[in-house]
């Protein structure tokens, strides 16, 4: 995280990396971590326990400090934690406050004093109750839909006549109409049948999702994009 130095929480010297396989189900309706018992699975890997000095809470939607096992966001405290952006007093006060807890914008959970991460606030999708993880689509739809590689997939939220909708933007890199058609029925049919969701699906040329400066996904600008009409120019490689 840039806004620390060195680490918050790390695993303990010779005890390797832990990880948690959740019901995802129950996860993405009632914000409860709990041991799979379902089809629909997912492992987290834990980050281990907070480092000596440090503080690390998950609290909920109103600011409540929330217990082990449930998912929230994550505020942390300690010597490691910058003291602002420099020269940018709002950007800081929009996230740090008076008392040093700065919001990471992550979400993720406590177990027998570890954290782990879940994902990012903003990339979260809400739709009818459910806290829809975007990752998890767009790794279903790159694991299983076949001429789709890791990264070909970004999924995020948009308000749509009043109602939120999820829209996938699916790297395609063929000019085949009858290609594109069944890849987007394919994601769409995907999708439906793991993870119960109605999606839009809209093609997008190859390299066309944006990266962050590490070479990872970014859905913000993705959506930022899609919301500018920068894909419907984009033609198939």
């Amino acid at each position: 995280m840039a806004e620390a130095t060195l680490a918050l929480t790390m695993a303990p010297l010779g005890e390797g990396v832990g990880a948690a396989t959740v019901d995802v189900e129950r996860m993405e309706n009632e914000g409860v971590v709990v041991p799979a018992a379902g089809k629909r699975a997912r492992e987290f890997v834990s980050c281990g326990p907070v480092l000596p000095n440090h503080e690390l809470e998950v609290r909920g939607p109103t600011g409540e400090r929330l217990p082990e096992r449930r998912v929230g966001r994550v505020f942390v405290r300690g010597p490691s934690i910058m003291t602002g952006y420099l020269n940018q007093p709002e950007a800081t006060a929009a996230v740090l406050d008076a008392d040093g807890w700065l919001d990471t914008g992550d979400l993720g959970f406590l177990e027998n004093g570890a954290f782990t991460p879940t994902g990012r606030a903003k990339d979260l999708i809400l739709l009818n109750g459910r806290n829809i993880w975007p990752q998890d689509l767009e790794w279903t739809a790159e694991a299983e839909v076949e001429r789709l590689r890791s990264g070909d997939v970004a999924a995020f939220a948009v308000e749509t006549d009043g109602d939120d909708e999820i829209v996938v933007l699916v790297q395609a890199r063929s000019s085949d109409p009858d290609v594109r058609q069944a890849l987007t029925e394919d994601v769409a049919a995907v999708l439906r049948q793991r993870h119960a969701v109605e999606t839009r699906v809209e093609l997008v040329g190859a390299h066309a999702l944006p990266q962050t400066s590490s070479g990872k996904l970014s859905r913000s600008k993705a959506r930022t994009l899609y919301l500018a009409g920068a894909f419907k120019t984009v033609e198939p490689a």
